[in-house]
């Protein structure tokens, strides 16, 4: 700032005051003014001295007394304040007793998310509380908050008076912090000033004296800072009501007040004298630190001059505002002396209060002085090294040139950053372009830097922080390379390299190309097939470092040339070296090596003995080491994905959390703000706002980037950033803390210049995050955060987790000390390009005890599949931070005052501990690293000793588990063979591909063709079709059976090799017979597809929608009748070829090897139980079940009377609303339970809307897209059939089309404007989702995990839409009843669709199989129909159900031979989204948890929820390319069907139900009722008049022997007989024309 000659004194001396000052001085209205100033500062002196000696003490314990004079003086930059007036902010350096709770309430502010607006509306509450005014309208209005982002103002907070008595306002750029808490409400004090006095004339507008207006908020600050108030608002857990907890309070407040007082007095000394002309301008500076030398004991940390003016860096000097009353702070209508004894009694200053208030602090800062030595005092004059003089001024010159250093070095290693940043966060030739040039203009701004750091002699500067820093600028890198071209050359092939490495894919199917981050990271962790396994190992190289070779040659080479010019070393990896700082470098990493090859021998042994049970002993070689593929881990670094095959224990809990993390509905963000609540425990930095705006947490879908993780530092002190492709797991959980450990150390030591920016050593950086991660993997801190339910503490629980944490840390130790054995070999020519890859094997065979398992050849590159090759990354720091952070946590552990064994601590809360760390970390590398691991741990150099002590009970147990075992492994490779036939089978495979995609597609096209228009050309194309496929699915089986797939080790071509040769009925040998089975399939759906039922002579109904409709809105009790019985007729017809088809499946099937096709179906569900098991589902449901039936039979009694019902308990089959009584739904409006309640049935609604089809179509796929799922694509609108074209005979079922060509999905649909067909089309939909999702599968993988989730994908979307909730969202409901009745209404709705549904679901493929077993006989199989659903569903045929009647048949799946299980399955399945957090939280739940749901889960709608989809597809994608148990866990966490959910979320239905069936009869009896009752109480289907012609010729005698015949029991003639005849006996179809024949 250019100093300005204030010369005022000529206004001033007009108005008849001697200068400004004695102007200023007038408004206190007192003579003795300036005395009573010195008075009382003299009163308070002492106070100062002792705080300052104890502040000055620990300070020369934080950086060394070398920066200390022996004046006494304080360094002015050290006091955590720019103007050193208040020293609060150095708080956490002099607390006194650090145990306590800390009285800075900003992370309780930050963790309550108080926003800027919630701290000042928490400081008008104060006022109003003391019944003061509240802030008017205009405030809140006009005031400024917080910084704009669009403009510049001037920030120092302010309180505005604009004298209209109703205009004020703040302006201030507001933290949320506690300082800036206090702060306004000091800015509000003058608020509430003005308000007071706004009555008042503008001239007596303001304080009694300025600095009674100061004062005001800082006494209402005195109570806001209190423990006691802070708990009073909820930012205080605690109040500690004990000597230390009063001592560290009063010390926090004397750190803001007492500091203050000499600054608050000597600045406006300084203007007087300035003012008054005793300071003239040449002396300005001089006098300022004159004054602050005297009075506040500080003194300047480097020389000024007077070209210098400090005074203008404080605001009040620019901004000329006075300053004593800062220091007054105490209260125009009166003179202030009246005001002071209104409020005090008193009308003199007096400093007694102030001395009273921090009595306590005083005594204890006086005996701590004393007891710690600490000096107290200073020399009144500065210190005399403050004064320049000849032999500093070159060392001044080069501080001053360091600064300028600094601004510029930020500023282009900012540019640089972002530059490298663009590139690996977007890999396009443009950004590698940008990258290269930005390369280049920091290596030209570190030429010229070390060229001019070059122009001092800064090797003999007796200052070694200068030195060092300069040391730092001269060793420049490759960047030192003379020849520009070279340069640029050398940039653009590391970039190429990276980029290579960035771009990677593998690629296992033609069509499914991988890339590492996450996909191929999650198979080599998940996959346990050894030839997959080796497809990926094998092909990540081929991608990668093989492509990179010659490149790398040419890098090397440039690289070594750059190094060599900068004079100092002989190759880069020289150079790598220096940075340790250590001529025994080398030597002291093998003996570390040598300490714990031991461990790592014992751990190897344990491992090698596993995977050989695992894989078989032939797949090892005999010199003992492991092929690389086999350790879960692309480079064999770390073996923690072998847990689940290594765990010593496994009936102990697992401290592998990735299952709870899921549950849980961890997301990547949320994984990141736990690893910063860990941080800020231990009262770390929290991460700026630029950390959450600016990092990548996720693999962005729509560009490649560099997914290894990492930590990024801009160098502007404000932006920092992490790039990660993060997974859920607990392995990223960790990865997250690393990386977050080095962003914390980029906090810690981000004000030290750019050239100590850095980690003591680079080992240091890595270490930081791991040390941490010692804490967070621990099962105690695990359940501590809730991702662990107990923690159990006995020698296998240990076991299990030292071994999981040696897997991790202790198998990784060889390969993080080779990597850079072998690139020190590459860089000093010892290793020649032909030769890397041998050299890098005989590394890794000799240190790692692994082998390559398949031949390596010259032209490998097998380095280069690690990230750290191409990105030049020195790999040497990791093997140190291994070693090193055993030693932090011993050292950290041991300050948090953990007791018990070192691999149990936590210090996670320990603030004591994080200061400790926090102080290594503020050092940078600014200290040679021995000093700064001397600051943490108390000694200098690296040791094992705790990384042993960490590990030993595994130690000894690994050794008794290895007992007869041979460790370790012979130092030279061994090559584990590619088996010969791997190749082949792909060859095959990719052809089968080809030819099933033609196949299918072809055959699905020509049964659309024929289902979509019923024709006998069409009919003869699909039977043909259909026979070509069957032709096909042979030839391939029999291609298929050449290979002995059953013994493959690739599970995943064993899976398809099973699925290519399950051809089902295809297997039939006699092609004459297999034509005439394809033909009974269609005859069979063509007669359902033409089916008519004819009421009258001249009106004859389709089965959609006509008869559908009647059967759903009629209570015509013979109407439903006539229609009921009708289309079973229809379909009688069928019974015959039923019978043929079935006996042509079982001879087809047993071809394969099956005992009959029901057996064959079941084999889809691999679970040896599955009948077992389902049986038991339903028993757990029947009560449920039960309760519902008894409700809706009450209620169907009171519409059509009790006399329609029979006594056994059944209800008539044709009363429920549906053709088959499967689904209830339809007859909701019979049976609601509170009908003053909304209808939630919406069809009307959608009516009134104008919903058609095509709108109820596109609604559907707005919910899918909603969720982030794919939209239908052209050809899906182009070619679905949404409505029946007039004039086409067609199967109108709703069904979803997949035509195996990855573009053609279509729905076939008889579609009608019903709230029931808009929640069909979601679930047809979720058949498309599902086709759309698993596209890029093989063939053979694109079906549901079982046809059971299938099934249930769109139901589970329908449970959201048909919340009341989401209807109210699609403007289809105006408005949603929360309350217990509409509860229930809706429970029962979807009751009556989902619960209705279950045991039908159970019983037609019971029927079916008992069917295909011989187990029912033709003759049977209506009986054995209806015995099923009578017992099953306790419903009843309504008339006389004969051998002849086929009713099986009138349902679409039994002529189409569609399996139906699957629907039970998927109503189960879908109800286990509702799992409670008990059961792990199956599949809606997670779903509803990934939404972020609160609330009953019957009221949970997804819709909208991206992170719900993402979990949803996630599992989508799998097919049926895993078993349905794992696609299961892939969702839910959980294996096994369970109905726990389903009867959670009925519960309050059942809970109703029970109540409302009190006195009604449960249940019915298991057979049917007996024929006398149907004949007696069933309204039977009128005869023709020709029946009742027949009739009246019948005797009565002979009526009664053929019903006798016919019901096979006896009737007696008596009177009631009578009755019955003359009443019903011309509707009893028991009696017709044949009859009387």
């Amino acid at each position: 700032m250019q100093k300005i000659n204030i010369d005022l004194k000529c206004y001033c001396i007009a108005e008849g005051y001697e200068d400004t000052g004695d102007y200023w001085r007038s408004w206190y209205e007192s003579p003795t003014f300036q005395e009573d100033l010195k008075d009382l500062l003299e009163q308070l002196r002492p106070l100062y001295e002792q705080l300052h000696g104890y502040v000055r003490g620990k300070l020369m314990e934080q950086y060394g007394a070398e920066h200390f004079s022996e004046s006494g003086h304080i360094p002015a930059h050290l006091l955590g304040n720019m103007w050193a007036q208040e020293w609060n902010n150095i708080y956490d350096i002099v607390m006194p007793y650090k145990g306590k709770v800390s009285v800075d309430i900003t992370p309780q502010l930050r963790a309550q998310n108080y926003t800027v607006e919630r701290m000042f509306r928490t400081a008008e509450e104060f006022f109003k509380s003391l019944n003061l005014t509240a802030m008017p309208d205009l405030f809140w209005k006009n005031s400024v908050l917080k910084k704009p982002k669009d403009r510049e103002i001037v920030c120092h907070a302010s309180a505005w008076d604009f004298y209209d008595q109703k205009d004020f306002r703040i302006k201030m750029c507001t933290d949320i912090t506690m300082e800036h808490l206090v702060t306004i409400h000091h800015e509000m004090g003058h608020i509430q000033y003005y308000l007071q006095y706004r009555d008042q004339p503008v001239v007596y507008r303001d304080g009694a004296n300025p600095g009674f207006h100061e004062g005001i908020g800082d006494v209402m600050a005195l109570s806001v800072a209190t423990p006691k108030h802070l708990k009073t608002i909820g930012l205080l857990d605690k109040e500690e009501k004990d000597h230390e907890a009063e001592i560290n309070f009063l010390l926090k407040v004397s750190l803001e007040k007492i500091a203050f007082l000499p600054f608050g007095y000597l600045i406006d000394q300084w203007r007087w004298s300035v003012f008054s002309g005793e300071t003239t301008p040449d002396k300005y500076n001089q006098k300022w630190w004159d004054l602050k030398c005297q009075y506040q004991g500080i003194a300047p940390p480097i020389v000024r001059t007077e070209e210098d003016f400090d005074p203008g860096a404080k605001y009040h000097i620019p901004a000329n505002t006075p300053y004593i009353r800062d220091m007054l702070k105490m209260g125009s209508s009166k003179p202030w002396s009246e005001a002071m004894e209104v409020l005090t009694g008193q009308s003199k200053m007096n400093a007694s209060a102030l001395i009273d208030y921090f009595k306590p602090l005083i005594n204890w800062l006086k005996t701590e002085n004393s007891n710690k030595g600490y000096k107290v005092g200073w020399d009144t004059a500065c210190p005399v090294s403050s004064v320049p003089n000849q032999m500093t001024l070159e060392l001044d010159q080069a501080k001053k040139w360091l600064t300028e250093y600094n601004t510029a070095a930020e500023h282009a290693l900012y540019v640089q950053t972002e530059a490298e940043w663009a590139y690996t966060s977007n890999i396009t030739d443009e950004n590698q372009v940008k990258q290269i040039e930005a390369r280049l203009v920091l290596a030209k701004f570190n030429k010229e830097a070390a060229h001019n750091a070059s122009m001092f002699k800064w090797q003999t500067f007796n200052d070694e922080s200068v030195k060092r820093q300069f040391e730092s600028i001269a060793d420049i890198g490759t960047d030192g390379l003379s020849d520009e071209n070279k340069l640029k050359q050398l940039n653009s092939l590391q970039s190429d390299i990276e980029g290579i490495y960035g771009k990677g894919h593998v690629c296992l199917t033609e069509q499914n190309c991988l890339p590492l981050e996450p996909d191929l990271y999650e198979m080599m962790a998940k996959s346990k097939d050894y030839d997959e396994l080796l497809k990926i190992w094998k092909g990540w190289r081929d991608a990668t470092g093989r492509k990179m070779k010659d490149k790398y040659a040419q890098f090397v080479e440039l690289s070594n040339e750059g190094i060599k010019e900068l004079g100092f070393y002989n190759d880069t990896g020289e150079f790598w070296r220096s940075w340790y700082e250590s001529s025994t470098f080398q030597q002291d990493l093998q003996h570390l090596l040598d300490q714990l090859k031991p461990l790592y021998e014992q751990l190897h042994t344990y491992v090698r003995r596993k995977l050989q049970d695992k894989y078989g002993r032939d797949k090892f070689p005999a010199s003992g080491h492991i092929p690389a593929h086999l350790l879960g881990n692309m480079w064999a670094q770390e073996w923690q994905n072998l847990y689940d095959i290594m765990i010593p224990y496994k009936g102990k809990s697992n401290v592998d959390v990735t299952s709870q993390m899921l549950s849980q509905n961890y997301t990547a963000l949320r994984m990141f703000k736990t690893a910063e609540e860990f941080f800020t425990s231990l009262g770390l930095q929290p991460m700026p706002k630029e950390f959450w705006d600016k990092s990548i947490i996720e693999k962005p879908a729509d560009r490649e980037i560099v997914c290894h993780a990492s930590a990024w530092d801009f160098y502007n002190r404000k932006d920092f950033r992490i790039k990660m492709c993060t997974a859920v797991n607990m392995e990223d959980l960790i990865t997250i803390h690393h990386e977050m450990g080095h962003i914390q150390y980029f906090l810690q030591y981000k004000d030290k210049p750019v050239t100590f920016r850095d980690g003591a050593n680079p080992g240091f950086h890595e270490a930081v995050g791991d040390v941490l991660a010692l804490s967070v993997a621990t099962p105690k801190h695990l359940q501590k955060i809730k991702l662990l339910d107990t923690v159990e503490n006995d020698k296998e629980s240990d076991i299990n987790f030292l071994m999981k944490m040696a897997l991790e840390k202790i198998a990784f130790l060889p390969f993080g000390y080779l990597m850079d054995q072998w690139r020190w070999s590459v860089f000093s020519g010892e290793t020649t390009p032909d030769e890397y890859n041998q050299k890098w094997w005989d590394l890794r065979c000799k240190y790692q005890g692994i082998a390559p398992p398949v031949e390596r050849t010259a032209e490998d590159f097998d380095p280069g599949a690690k990230y750290h090759i191409p990105g030049n990354t020195p790999y040497i720091r990791y093997f140190i931070s291994f070693v090193v952070q055993f030693q932090f946590q011993k050292a950290l552990c041991d300050t948090a005052g953990h007791t018990g064994p070192l691999h149990t601590c936590d210090i996670y809360r320990s603030k004591e501990a994080g200061d400790k760390l926090g102080a290594m970390l503020r050092l940078g590398s600014s200290k040679p690293w021995p000093e700064a691991m001397m600051a943490i741990t108390g000694q200098p150099n690296m040791d094992a000793t705790p990384i042993i002590d960490y590990f030993t009970p595994l130690i000894d147990w690994l050794k008794e588990q290895n007992k007869g075992d041979n460790p370790g492994w012979s130092e030279t490779c061994s090559v584990t063979q590619l088996p010969p036939s791997i190749g082949k089978v792909e060859e095959w495979l990719t052809q089968y591909e080809k030819q099933a995609t033609v196949a299918y597609d072809k055959a699905y096209k020509a049964e659309w063709a024929y289902t979509s228009n019923i024709t006998d050309k069409t009919k003869a194309a699909y039977t043909k079709s259909q026979v070509e496929l069957a032709h096909f699915e042979k030839q391939m089986y029999n291609e298929a059976s050449q290979y002995d797939w059953q013994s493959f080790y690739n599970t995943t071509q064993k899976r398809l090799f099973k699925a290519i040769t399950n051809i089902g009925t295809s297997a039939l040998s006699d092609m004459n017979q297999l034509e005439q089975l394809k033909g009974l399939l269609s005859d069979m759906s063509g007669i359902y597809g033409n089916g008519k039922v004819c009421l009258s002579d001249d009106v004859c109904h389709k089965l959609e929608p006509d008869l559908y409709k009647i059967l759903a809105e009629s209570t015509d009790y013979d109407k439903l009748l006539a229609v009921w019985k009708g289309w079973r007729d229809v379909c009688r017809v069928m019974k015959p070829k039923y019978v043929e088809y079935v006996y042509l499946s079982n001879k087809a099937i047993r071809e394969l090897g099956y005992n009959d096709y029901g057996d064959y179906w079941r084999s889809h569900y691999d679970v040896p139980t599955f009948e077992e098991d389902l049986e038991n589902l339903l028993k757990q449901l029947q009560p449920l079940y039960q309760n519902l039936h008894t409700y809706v039979r009450s209620k169907l009694m009171t519409v059509y009377g009790e006399d329609k019902f029979p006594e056994s308990g059944h209800i008539p089959a044709h009363l429920l609303g549906n053709m088959w009584s499967q689904h209830w739904n339809n007859i909701y409006h019979l049976l609601v339970p509170f009908k003053n309640k909304e209808d939630i049935d919406v069809t009307q609604a959608m009516r009134d809307q104008g919903y058609t089809p095509v709108k109820m179509f596109e609604v559907a796929e707005e919910f899918f897209t909603s969720l982030g799922l794919e939209k239908m694509p052209g050809t899906f609108w182009n070619d679905t059939i949404m409505v029946n074209p007039p004039g086409v005979e067609m199967v109108c079922h709703a069904s979803a089309w997949d035509f195996y060509n990855r573009k053609d999905f279509r729905i076939k649909m008889c579609t009608t404007v019903t709230m029931e067909n808009l929640f069909v089309i979601h679930h047809e939909m979720g058949h498309v989702q599902y086709f759309l999702q698993y596209k890029n599968q093989p063939v053979k993988f694109r079906e549901g995990a079982n046809n059971g989730f299938h099934e249930a994908i769109g139901d589970v979307m329908a449970l959201s839409v048909s919340t009341p909730e989401h209807l109210h969202k699609i403007n289809l409901l105006e408005k949603v009843e929360n309350d217990e009745e509409a509860d229930i209404n809706f429970l029962m709705q979807r009751a009556l669709e989902k619960v209705a549904f279950l045991p039908f679901g159970y019983l037609i493929d019971k029927w079916r199989w008992s069917v295909f077993s011989r187990e029912t006989i033709p003759a049977r199989m209506n009986d054995k129909w209806w015995e099923l659903r009578c017992r099953y569903q306790g419903i009843s045929p309504p008339v006389k159900r004969t051998d002849d009647d086929f009713d099986p048949g009138s349902k679409y799946h039994i002529p189409a031979n569609v399996a139906y299980i699957r629907y039970f399955i998927s109503y189960v399945v879908q109800f286990q989204y509702f799992i409670s957090y008990v059961v792990q939280f199956q599949f809606h739940k997670a779903l509803c948890d990934a939404a972020g749901h609160t609330g009953p889960l019957h009221r949970c709608d997804i819709y909208r929820s991206k992170e719900a989809g993402k979990l949803l597809s996630d599992m989508l994608k799998l097919g049926s390319s895993v078993s349905w148990p794992e696609a299961m866990e892939k969702l839910t966490g959980q294996r096994k069907m369970d109905v726990g959910p389903i009867l959670e979320y009925f519960q309050p239905l059942q809970d109703w139900l029970e109540k409302q069936n009190y006195n009604q009869r449960p249940g019915w009896s298991l057979a049917c009722p007996v024929d006398d009752q149907i004949a007696k109480k069933a309204h039977l289907v009128s005869c023709s008049l020709g029946s009742l012609h027949c009739l009246n010729k019948c005797s009565f005698d002979y009526i009664l022997s053929i019903f006798t015949l016919h019901t096979e029991q006896p009737m007696e003639k008596n009177d009631e007989s009578d009755d019955f005849f003359s009443e019903r006996i011309s509707q009893t179809s028991v009696f017709s024309p044949e009859i009387c024949k």
